[in-house]
Formats: structure tokens, C-alpha cells, sequence
């Protein structure tokens, strides 16, 4: 569901013109490059590895991070006539690959074991030069890419810890952490209920009832001024992270029937239980 966002100057956006060669006309810029830094936060503190954070969730907990590792895709600005423009994304090699960017705010720090001492808070690309007031992606992996090979798919989606199994795909996020009442707390988000292949063929599938995809809106958004706000201390807002239901996956793991979810999904603005009809404006992402 796409929400309203607000904003307020932090960092600057890189914005640079690619300015055109003619020496008898005026230079006018054809296409800008765009390097949209990605914050991840616990309410109002920066998130790091190895720091403990206190009063998250409903029963004001500590919140001690494991992991905070996201998929985005389909990124694109929005000019100020409502125009939605894809922004290309640039190949890295590492980072970006196939319209897909992996936000990584975890080094090796603290309990922060599972992933590389890499990371990544920014996403790049190329756009034609405009007036744009606003910005759009995706949480996840696409469809056309979810239940492929990650060994061959290279990275970003080559990292086998981000991975359920080749019928269920990717998991969009990786956010884990250790509380006064959990050990490990996890909460991932990835498509549930996906049909296998037809029979004879080892990967791909028919489909996924629970696509689990949000789309994130932040209008409003200078490119100039802006950044991205990944807010762990709004996602986990209306959860107890001291407590697991029983006879469920500890913490969040997509599916439909954990009461843990609920929470977590109307904080990403997707469809759950009796909200399927209309799921709640999402609060995790915002601009700033």
C-alpha cells in the first residue's frame, strides 16, 4: 500500500548531471546519477552490530542486533507530475545485480556472526534528468528471480543464508537479535504457499499465494536533500519480543497462521488475518 511520507534534511542525495558535448548550444544535463543513502535506525539511534538497545517493542525490552539484511527492487523516482521513472540500477558486482540491491547494516560485530563484515547503505543508479519529488521500490526479490539458483544467480543473491529453499525463494529481510526473553528473535519476510514446479523440473514455480512484497512511497522525497530510514524501533512498535507463540517459529518467519506476524506485518503495510481486505499504511521506512 502506497503512504505518505514526510521528510527532513539530514544527508545529501549525490545528484550529478551527465552534461551534454555540443560546443555551439548551451550544455543541459541528460541524466543524473543517484546515490540514495539507506539509514538503519532503532527508534532514534543508529543501528550498529554490538550495541544494546533499550525499550523496543510493547514491553519496552532490550534489543541486542544478530542480523539486518534487506532486498529491495523495481526503485523509482517520481516526478513532480506523478510520473514514475525506473531508476537503472548500477552493476556492482557485490551489491547490485539484475535491478536488485541488498541493504546490508551488518558487519561482524557483537552477535552479529551470521553474515560478512561488508555493508551496504546506499543504492545506486542512473535516471534521465527531471523534477523529482518523490520515491518508490519494493521490499524483496522479483518474481522472475525469487526461485532461481542462487549459486548462479551471482551476487547480491548469491548468499545461501538468504535463502529459504528453491520453492519458497529468498528471504526479503534477515533481521535477528537477542532480548530479555528470547535468545533469538528473528523476523523474516519472504513469499509463503508457493505451489511447486510442474513435475520434472528442479526449480521455479507455479506460484506463491503470499507474495509478501510491500511497496514503499515516500512522496515528498528532495532527492537533493533526503535519505532512507529503515526503523527497526517502528517495526518492532505493537510486538512483545520477550514471548513467542507457542508452537511457532521464534519470532516471524511469513506465515499466515503466526499470531507473532501480525504485528510486524501491518508495520510493512501488508495484508494479514482479518486485515487481508485492507491492510494498515506501513511505518517501517520512512524519509528523512
Amino acid at each position: 500500500m502506497r503512504t505518505l511520507l514526510r521528510s527532513r534534511l539530514l544527508l545529501p542525495l549525490a545528484l550529478v548531471g551527465a552534461l551534454g558535448c555540443g560546443d555551439d548550444e548551451p550544455q543541459t544535463p541528460e541524466s543524473l546519477t543517484v546515490n540514495l543513502p539507506v539509514v538503519a535506525r532503532v527508534g532514534s539511534e543508529s543501528f550498529a552490530c554490538g550495541q544494546t538497545y533499550t525499550n523496543v517493542g510493547t514491553t519496552k525490552t532490550t534489543y541486542e542486533p544478530m542480523d539486518f539484511r534487506v532486498y529491495v527492487h523495481d526503485v523509482r523516482l517520481v516526478t513532480r507530475g506523478g510520473q514514475e521513472v525506473p531508476v537503472t540500477l548500477t552493476e556492482d558486482g557485490t551489491w547490485q545485480h539484475s535491478g536488485v540491491v541488498l541493504l546490508d547494516f551488518a558487519n561482524k560485530d557483537g552477535l552479529c556472526t551470521q553474515g560478512t563484515e561488508g555493508m551496504n547503505a546506499s543504492i545506486k543508479g542512473t535516471v534521465p534528468a527531471g523534477d523529482y519529488t518523490g520515491l518508490r521500490f519494493t521490499l524483496g526479490v522479483p518474481e522472475n528471480l525469487n526461485h532461481g539458483d542462487p549459486t548462479t544467480l551471482g551476487a547480491p543473491m548469491g548468499d545461501m543464508g538468504l535463502h529459504w529453499s528453491w520453492q519458497s525463494g529468498f528471504l526479503f529481510t534477515r533481521i535477528e537479535g537477542r532480548t530479555q526473553g528470547l535468545p533469538q528473535h528473528v523476523m523474516h519476510l519472504g513469499s509463503t504457499a508457493c505451489a511447486p514446479p510442474p513435475e520434472g523440473q528442479t526449480q521455479g514455480t507455479a506460484g506463491c499465494a503470499n507474495n509478501n512484497r510491500p511497496e514503499m512511497t515516500l512522496d515528498g522525497f528532495d532527492v537533493t536533500k533526503n535519505k532512507v530510514v529503515m526503523d527497526l524501533g517502528a517495526l518492532f512498535a505493537g510486538s512483545d519480543l520477550d514471548v513467542n507463540t507457542a508452537n511457532t517459529a521464534a519470532g516471524c518467519m511469513s506465515s499466515p497462521t503466526d499470531a507473532d506476524c501480525g504485528p510486524f506485518f501491518e508495520r510493512l503495510g501488508l495484508a494479514f488475518g482479518s486485515q487481508a481486505a485492507n491492510p494498515a499504511a506501513q511505518s517501517f521506512i520512512r524519509a528523512e
